[in-house]
């Protein structure tokens, strides 16, 4: 239920508000929901009222993500390891297959793992912050998936969205 919706407001945030602030960059996630994950909602259907839920709810999905963002790169910076060997790891462990320019080191793979578990944690108290930050506007994870589909699709829906998060 958690992650379409997650997933979801990721790659809105990117691609949506992204262009509202050059600080509110989020990453994005690996996959986006697909179509059949969440039904698509007509716009006759989605009333002022929860338009305006919804783009106060995503106010509060960029304040979140932007801790989510800093806690991370800290994370990764105590880490003693760098980005891109963080990268090179993560991409040996995902797939066996593909190995690293120079071989991981058994203090590089104790410092990935209590890393990569330190950036899991954040991840998963953000989800729970971002669940906290549409519901407390009113909206379920559900219908926010579902009015986040249908201003995807609709470009005048996104130009309300864009006022109301601006104004």
């Amino acid at each position: 239920m958690l992650k379409p919706l997650l997933t979801g407001s990721y790659v809105f945030v990117l691609l949506f508000v992204g262009s509202l602030s050059a600080q509110a960059q989020v990453p994005q996630p690996t996959s986006p929901p697909s179509q059949s994950q969440v039904p698509v909602v007509p716009q006759a259907k989605i009333t002022p009222d929860e338009l305006q839920k919804f783009a106060r709810s995503l106010k509060q999905l960029l304040v979140v993500e932007q801790g989510v963002k800093q806690e991370m790169a800290q994370a990764i910076g105590q880490s003693g390891l760098s980005e891109q060997r963080l990268r090179e790891i993560y991409q040996a462990k995902k797939n066996p297959s593909t190995q690293p320019t120079t071989a991981i080191t058994l203090q590089e793979k104790q410092k990935f793992d209590k890393t990569f578990a330190r950036l899991r944690e954040i991840q998963q108290k953000a989800n729970s912050k971002e669940l906290q930050a549409i519901q407390k506007e009113g909206l379920q994870p559900e219908r926010f998936n579902q009015i986040l589909i249908a201003v995807r699709q609709d470009p005048t829906l996104q130009q309300k969205v864009r006022k109301m998060i601006q104004g």
